[in-house]
């Protein structure tokens, strides 16, 4: 079975997860910073050299990008235009781009559209990447102390990471099936 490699972008305006993905193995994952520049143009292309890199080293046939929640912010507005730069440059470069929403990612790879980023990120690591296992966020011992820094960090690749493999999911179920012939063997 030929495995489509995959990468899963979670955008961000401070920070960009990234995993990538071909079948069951995880080639790349991690969290780019990215420079907080004084106009949005400077961010945007920032996050466009790291994802043109990301492709130019992984040779991914699909881009899978979190479609962006429509909030009447600045921030929001901003990460709507790094999504669609982001899949534009990737058509451009003749690559397949899926486009999910949370509540999609969520309910393909966890079966719960309302589950918790953390919650998420538990259930990627007992889908098969124990490696990843140390990322996960503590629970706070108080849930209106919120998440450290350090946690919320690594939320963005795990989001990337539940994003590759919806997306391979979908790639998989949209596959075409061998035809079979009478005997039965594939043709």
């Amino acid at each position: 079975m030929h495995h489509k490699t995959i990468l899963g972008i979670d955008p961000g305006t401070k920070e960009m997860g990234l995993a990538i993905l071909r079948g069951p193995e995880l080639l790349y994952f991690g969290v780019r910073t990215l420079r907080n520049g004084t106009r949005p143009y400077d961010v945007v292309g920032h996050a466009r050299r790291i994802v043109l890199a990301a492709i130019e080293r992984h040779s991914p046939q699909v881009v899978a990008i979190e479609e962006p929640l429509m909030l009447p912010t600045r921030r929001a507005a901003l990460m709507s235009v790094i999504a669609e730069e982001l899949g534009k440059r990737a058509a451009e470069l003749g690559l397949e781009v899926i486009e999910l929403a949370p509540s999609r990612i969520r309910q393909a790879v966890i079966g719960n559209p309302r589950a918790t980023k953390t919650e998420v990120a538990e259930a990627v690591v007992r889908g098969g990447f124990e490696q990843l296992r140390p990322l996960i966020p503590h629970r706070p011992a108080r849930a209106a102390l919120g998440l450290r820094p350090r946690d919320k960090y690594w939320l963005h690749m795990f989001d990337a990471l539940a994003l590759a493999l919806a997306a391979a999911k979908r790639v998989t179920r949209d596959a075409p099936q061998p035809k079979m012939d009478a005997t039965g063997s594939s043709s």
